[in-house]
């Protein structure tokens, strides 16, 4: 076996290089952007008011100003406004020539169609919004790695950018190997639900993965195709189950019988031990065994960081911290482990330790805690690697 250091760093180094593609902003949510962006644009395009109320020039010596016109959103305001002239604006609007200030209207009296106000902390500049005092045109707003949120794209399109160079998922085959799975809602004496496929799915299209998942018995000859076939149509392979070495453990024998090269099988890991990661047909293949949580386990550690890796993220391996554990833990044995965990204030809260076939605590988790082999004891406040789920 080798060691979790290891593995990552065999895993990383098959990371195929991939070509980035063109695509809409609209449709870029959740990737990873190839090329740095500029903006083409400054954002804001042109001073605008904040708020509701006045503008005019600011002078300490002058009271009253006339109001000359009213300025709305979207509107581009023609002509001077006088240096004891004002303009009735809204929130948005561009400001006129002549004018550097707004008061807000909750501190303005207008009578006879003169202004006066009371705002006693008013400055030249309040309350405007200065042209390019977010964005400049030809600034870098976004480097390479960087995730498309939500906000990124608002961001963007503020500043007029309409598609990015963005580098797409690869498409994943999933191949859920053994004779004892049923359908979710039937009930077959001596089987069991399958909930390896559709936590994979679910894992896949969080990350926006399209991916082809199939089932296959545990037959050398039917599994050999099954993976020859995932290489024909697909960019990634994971399968599940048959990644030990029992008689029905096929994995290893059909990745060589389909010509695939074995770059590791096991690593010092628990859950997880008898993961094996290989290349078959050009494609990258992970083998995780069957039990449901080494399957998530091994899917957050090594899988994902690899399916981020390829579409260009600047850290595949998301967000990694050192925090002060809540209460003392000893473990057994010379495996390192990956333990469910909570983070509040601060601090990490280790969950119950399961067997690798339950999923009940990682229900609950909002973190893995990475506790390594080479020492087995920590103290309350002693700090460990928190390893979020949610990114």
């Amino acid at each position: 076996m080798i060691t979790v250091e290891e593995a990552r760093r065999i895993v990383m180094a098959q990371v195929p290089c991939t070509e980035p593609d063109t695509v809409p902003l609209s449709e870029a949510l959740n990737a990873f952007v190839a090329m740095e962006v500029r903006a083409p644009f400054d954002h804001p395009l042109f001073d605008m008011s904040a708020v509701d109320g006045y503008a005019f020039a600011f002078d300490p010596k002058v009271t009253h100003w006339s109001i000359e016109r009213t300025i709305s959103a979207g509107e581009a305001p023609a002509g001077r406004v006088g240096s004891t002239g004002c303009a009735r604006i809204f929130t948005g609007a561009m400001l006129p020539p002549g004018t550097d200030s707004v008061v807000m209207q909750e501190f303005v009296t207008v009578q006879d169609g003169v202004m006066t106000h009371t705002d006693e902390h008013l400055v030249r500049g309040s309350n405007v919004r200065r042209k390019a005092e977010q964005v400049k045109q030809g600034e870098v707003i976004l480097q390479p790695g960087a995730l498309v949120t939500p906000a990124v794209i608002g961001g963007l399109a503020s500043a007029g950018v309409v598609s990015l160079s963005v580098k797409q998922v690869p498409k994943v085959a999933v191949l859920v190997t053994g004779n004892e799975f049923i359908e979710l809602g039937k009930l077959v004496p001596g089987r069991i639900f399958n909930s390896n496929d559709v936590m994979l799915d679910a894992a896949l299209r969080s990350m926006g993965a399209p991916s082809d998942i199939a089932q296959v018995a545990d037959d050398l000859q039917e599994l050999v195709q099954a993976i020859d076939q995932a290489v024909s149509h697909s960019e990634v392979i994971i399968t599940t189950g048959g990644a030990s070495v029992g008689d029905h453990d096929l994995v290893h024998e059909a990745v060589l019988r389909a010509g695939g090269t074995v770059h590791f099988h096991g690593v010092a890991q628990k859950p997880g031990k008898p993961m094996l990661f290989a290349s078959v047909g050009g494609r990258p293949f992970f083998g995780l065994p069957g039990n449901p949580r080494a399957v998530f386990v091994l899917f957050h550690e090594y899988v994902r960081p690899f399916l981020d890796a390829m579409r260009g993220a600047r850290e595949p391996f998301g967000m990694v911290e050192h925090l002060p554990l809540g209460t003392s833990v000893q473990v057994k044995g010379e495996r390192a482990e990956f333990r469910a965990a909570r983070v509040r204030g601060g601090r990490v809260m280790l969950l119950k330790d399961e067997g690798s076939h339950m999923l009940r605590s990682l229900m609950e988790a909002d973190a893995l805690v990475h506790l390594p082999g080479d020492r087995r004891s920590w103290q309350v406040d002693d700090p460990v690697e928190v390893h979020y789920l949610l990114r």
